[in-house]
């Protein structure tokens, strides 16, 4: 896993907003340093060099997120799901 940044602040909408030295996928899943998963990656924002990181968090874990402030997250690395319907064969 990469580390995407430390926990800045808990946005109005209940989001994490992380700031990051990288741009991650969206979608990506979040992790903190035990392994826990937070959320998924929602929103890109800000300077391009280190820009903020908006995630989407999980329903489990919205309780106590006001604590996490300052800790360091993990991004998984990309996966190659393949979403979307299949194409049909026409014979």
């Amino acid at each position: 896993m990469k580390k995407l940044g430390n926990i800045s602040h808990i946005s109005n909408r209940g989001r994490i907003v992380v700031r990051s030295n990288q741009t991650p996928g969206f979608g990506l899943a979040v992790f903190l340093k035990n392994k826990e998963r937070i959320g998924t990656v929602s929103d890109i924002f800000g300077p391009t060099k280190e820009p903020y990181i908006s995630i989407k968090v999980r329903a489990k874990n919205s309780k106590n997120l006001e604590y996490r402030v300052g800790e360091p997250t993990y991004v998984s690395p990309k996966t190659n799901k393949k979403r979307g319907r299949r194409k049909r064969r026409k014979n």
